[in-house]
């Protein structure tokens, strides 16, 4: 908080928070339905033109009874996709998707007789919010929380007391500007003294991992964004702070993006650390389900305006339907060392594949690929592995199959098989998870999941079995408990942990809700309890 730009950043968020409270909202409750259900995502039958923004959480209701939530995730003008959140019966199409929304005044009068009627259209993807309406008021969505982690262990030497607070904010058509204002902060205590270990002088860390002003409309022909962000045209880049501008034309849109790399995990500014892109993005299709958007970019990464990093960055997407999806990201190095000497090369450093299938209401298949390999930095001597342990590369596969045996119940099996280059061994891991809903018709949901894991250094087994509770359609309750067996073969030991965890979640109210969690991690080397408790307000 010392930092002056960081101080500044939080004064223009709050001054605008405060512009935000001042534009006052009707609220009004939307219901729609549910038209088609795929795995994890459940597509409805309102969009844009209904005023549904990504983000937005809908409850789903049967029946005049609530059995679950969904957050929405991408839309097109008519009708949106949504994850689900939770579940106590499995959705169907049909079931009603419910949202208290504020609507623009302008609106009020239609929806009072139809609150499906194509209203005034606002155009809105994934980052943005569109100018192209008369209204001037600021849709505003987010949470605000106050939090508390904790650890009691037996070795006080690893207690935790963390109190902090959590505001996420995201504004759209700002003050009818049709720019999206993202914030996401939190700041917490260290009450446990843990930061003294590492030098710092006070236990009062401050986060501030978004704060940005955007604006990216579909049919405008310009587009920028500046703050604290990430782009979804270069992933690649990662969270900076600095700008983003973009031009498009037809179905191509070429930018460059700048600004200073961000340090993890204390997001402070970094200036000394540049990092920098031009891409080129290609979009074609009917709407989020039929479409195909690729980019290549070139990036660079300079530390005190020296090269250390030179890659391309190739991102492609695909929908065909409801059936079929492909995501695919690769970076190329163009660097590497050869003989202690950095050299020219085009060689792939992460790669990562994955698709979805949806054959019909009963089967859901997922399948993917990802290979990562080191990146060296040149500038600063570093290298960038896959994981803390390898220092070569690794290679995995992954699939997934869930059947729905009835509407109440579900089965799935998963895979993984990663190959090593070097030392250590081949790993994979098999298993299958059986889960049943409204056990008894007591809106309870139950399940069971085993693993069997050969990891390149230890062999292990896993097994979990859970048990959710819902009353009232305000209260969740959930117990769970895990064992997990592993095998050291380099240390010739065994060490078996056991987690027993019981979580609370508590709606007071449409906007005010609760959460509470606590954990007993029995372990032969450190028994503890682990808790963690919340409160806050949805807008």
């Amino acid at each position: 908080m010392d930092n002056p730009l960081t101080k500044n950043i939080c004064i223009i968020g709050i001054l605008s928070v405060c512009a935000i409270a001042a534009s006052a909202q009707t609220k009004k409750e939307l219901r729609f339905s549910i038209s088609y259900i795929a795995s994890s995502t459940v597509y409805i039958d309102a969009g844009q033109a209904q005023h549904i923004a990504v983000e937005d959480t809908l409850s789903i209701v049967h029946a005049g009874k609530q059995i679950g939530m969904v957050v929405v995730t991408a839309i097109s003008e008519h009708s949106s996709a949504a994850g689900i959140v939770s579940q106590t019966v499995p959705f169907a199409v049909g079931d009603e998707a419910v949202i208290l929304k504020k609507l623009p005044p302008d609106n009020q009068a239609a929806d009072e007789n139809d609150t499906t009627t194509t209203r005034t259209q606002h155009r809105l993807d994934v980052n943005a919010f569109s100018a192209q309406t008369h209204s001037d008021e600021n849709i505003v969505s987010g949470r605000a929380a106050l939090q508390y982690n904790g650890i009691i262990a037996e070795d006080s030497r690893f207690n935790l007391s963390q109190p902090a607070a959590f505001l996420q904010l995201n504004v759209q058509n700002l003050f009818g500007t049709g720019m999206l204002l993202t914030l996401y902060d939190r700041s917490y205590y260290d009450n446990s003294n843990h930061y003294a270990l590492y030098g710092n002088s006070s236990g009062l860390k401050h986060n501030m991992y978004t704060i940005a002003l955007q604006h990216d409309v579909p049919n405008d022909e310009f587009g920028y964004g500046i703050g604290r962000m990430s782009s979804r045209y270069v992933g690649g880049m990662g969270t900076f702070d600095g700008f983003q501008f973009f031009y498009r034309y037809n179905h191509f849109t070429g930018g460059v993006i700048g600004g200073a790399a961000v340090p993890l995990p204390s997001s402070s500014f970094n200036s000394n650390t540049a990092k920098g892109s031009l891409f080129l993005n290609y979009h074609d299709g009917e709407d989020f389900l039929h479409y195909y958007d690729g980019t290549i970019a070139y990036a660079r990464q300079t530390v005190s305006s020296q090269l250390d990093r030179e890659f391309l960055y190739v991102q492609n997407s695909l929908s065909l339907g409801s059936d079929l999806s492909v995501f695919e990201n690769s970076e190329i190095e163009l660097n590497d060392i050869v003989s202690g000497v950095r050299k020219p090369a085009f060689k792939f450093s992460n790669t990562f594949l994955s698709v979805n299938y949806y054959p019909n209401d009963w089967l859901s298949i997922s399948t993917g690929y990802d290979a990562m390999r080191n990146v060296y930095l040149f500038e600063t001597m570093k290298s960038l592995s896959d994981t803390l342990f390898d220092k070569t590369f690794m290679q995995g596969y992954r699939a997934n199959a869930t059947v729905r045996l009835t509407p109440l119940m579900t089965v799935s099996g998963f895979a993984t098989y990663r190959t090593k280059k070097s030392d250590g061994y081949d790993s994979h891991t098999l298993g299958g998870t059986f889960r049943i809903s409204d056990l008894f018709d007591w809106d309870t949901d139950a399940g069971i999941r085993y693993a069997a894991i050969v990891g390149a250094y230890s062999n292990g087994t896993n097994f979990t079995i859970d048990i959710n509770q819902t009353l009232f359609n305000v209260f969740d309750a959930s117990l769970r408990y895990e064992y997990y067996k592993a095998s050291i073969a380099v240390l010739h030991q065994t060490y078996t942990t056991q987690t027993v965890s019981a979580d609370i979640n508590y709606n007071i109210s449409h906007t005010w809700y609760s959460s509470f969690g606590v954990d007993d991690v029995i372990d032969a080397t450190m028994n503890s309890y682990r808790m963690y408790a919340e409160m806050g307000i949805r807008f």
